[in-house]
């Protein structure tokens, strides 16, 4: 990469008819805009995995026209069998998606080779390119490091977003980057801290997109010190961090509504 990225997972804004709403869509992308790379709609941030098929519709063909040319467009995509994940794959191609980010199956206890399967599977019924979400709480299960090779090792798999219950190493994140995958920070405490990076991808950067900029760069304890204390505030560690920020960004007047999928049930 010729410099760091700082992708958007975005949130879902809902109206009092549980709608996507339009131009709050529009008013969030904007804002972050100038400050970003590209856009994820419909990730956990966005409450992906909650959301009804015209929810989820909408929301990725407002990000795609509000995007234009300028900012990339990864499709977020949740769902708990690898059949749902083609099908949904099918349709973000339909609708003009390029580029799609996918957890593994929702299975607790899932092995590593069906995980591993799972992604071959997406991979080989999909002419998109594939971004990698290692994280735990939403499927029930996590990727070794080493199935984390293998998928990276797939050809069209271009990106990992990397939430993981244990730290990385740097001598991982640079295995992970040597296979041609860019390595994206997923935690907003590992901002400015430790690892070199190729970005991050956080759902603070839905609040401060120009402070997730400057944290993509390694070692700025005074900047990660930041983060951390916004991090608190924001409530970003709790379960429903999403409904925080959706919260926050209604006070500023960005969303119209912080009405979340739990709130407003599809």
């Amino acid at each position: 990469m010729s410099r760091h990225q700082v992708l958007v997972p975005l949130v879902t804004p809902l109206d009092a008819d549980a709608k996507v709403c339009r131009q709050s869509v529009k008013q969030l992308m904007h804002a972050c805009g100038p400050l970003v790379d590209g856009f994820i709609p419909c990730l956990t941030s966005g409450e992906g995995w909650n959301l009804s098929l015209s929810q989820w519709t909408d929301m990725l063909e407002y990000a795609l026209e509000f995007a234009g040319d300028t900012h990339r467009v990864v499709a977020g995509i949740e769902l708990p069998t690898t059949r749902d994940v083609i099908d949904r794959c099918e349709l973000a191609q339909a609708l003009g998606a390029r580029e799609i980010i996918v957890t593994s199956p929702f299975a607790d206890g899932a092995s590593q080779e069906q995980i591993l399967e799972h992604y071959q599977a997406v991979h080989a019924h999909t002419p998109l390119d594939l971004l990698i979400y290692n994280e735990s709480a939403l499927s029930g299960n996590e990727k070794s490091f080493d199935t984390l090779l293998k998928i990276a090792r797939l050809e069209r798999v271009t990106g990992l977003k990397d939430s993981p219950s244990q730290g990385r190493t740097q001598a991982q994140v640079d295995r992970i980057r040597g296979e041609g995958v860019d390595y994206y920070i997923g935690w907003e405490r590992e901002l400015a801290g430790a690892l070199v990076s190729d970005g991050n991808v956080v759902s603070l950067a839905n609040l401060e997109p120009a402070l997730c900029r400057v944290a993509c760069r390694a070692q700025q304890p005074e900047v990660a010190g930041i983060v951390g204390r916004l991090n608190e505030t924001f409530m970003l560690g709790e379960d429903d961090w999403y409904a925080h920020v959706k919260r926050e960004l209604a006070a500023r007047g960005v969303l119209r509504s912080a009405l979340t999928t739990q709130e407003h049930p599809k």
